[in-house]
């Protein structure tokens, strides 16, 4: 099974199981409905921003206890990715069965990303960051899968992951990756290209020693 079928694997599976799951119904006390907790999936529309999938009664900074220590765990992921991804660069193991572990925490930090959108304020860092994205992408064009590359920077678009710590932003990295495939991008693909530039107020990634962007 190749690289990125696996991928697609493991997100397809997701994304079915989040669309089979029926529609709460709304609360019938007058109460406003409360929001989705952090173990239940995030059911979104893939190309919606990721202002929708905040309401006026989702919590804002500071956290709850288990809110803060998810993204500790976040951040602990991300600084794994860059390390694990620098390690097979300097082998030049992107072939090898030693990028399993790549795609594992990168798999790890993306569940983990969409688990916390509903409970993060509008300005966390995490909201735009798409670092697993980034690497994932990065290591199908290490592969050749020039076109494999650009769908991972699509999936990092519908999930709202538009920062990947260059000028052009994520938009901008699958443009690149679609001309260096050769291939047009689909309709999808071309609603995310009209604005490659991360949304204003948005912060670079910060770049991994010896990290590569």
């Amino acid at each position: 099974m190749s690289f990125l079928h696996s991928l697609k694997k493991i997100w397809t599976s997701l994304e079915e199981t989040q669309l089979q799951t029926p529609p709460q119904p709304p609360a019938q006390t007058g109460e406003p409905a409360l929001s989705p907790s952090a173990s239940q999936p995030i059911a979104a529309e893939p190309a919606a921003s990721p202002s929708v999938l905040l309401s006026e009664n989702q919590p804002r900074a500071p956290y709850e206890q288990q809110i803060m220590e998810q993204r500790s765990r976040y951040t602990e992921l991300v600084d794994k990715i860059s390390k694990v991804y620098n390690a097979l660069r300097g082998q030049d193991a992107f072939e090898s069965p030693a990028i399993d572990q790549l795609l594992l925490l990168c798999n790890q930090a993306i569940s983990l990303r969409r688990e916390l959108l509903p409970h993060l304020a509008p300005g966390d860092w995490i909201r735009p960051h798409g670092e697993a994205y980034k690497r994932l992408a990065m290591s199908l064009e290490k592969r050749g899968d020039y076109w494999g590359a650009a769908e991972i920077c699509l999936m990092a678009l519908r999930d709202g992951a538009v920062n990947d710590g260059c000028q052009h932003g994520m938009a901008g990295r699958m443009a690149r990756m679609l001309k260096r495939a050769k291939a047009s991008p689909t309709p999808e693909m071309r609603q995310y290209l009209q604005k490659k530039r991360p949304a204003q107020g948005e912060k670079p990634l910060p770049k991994a020693a010896g990290g590569e962007s």
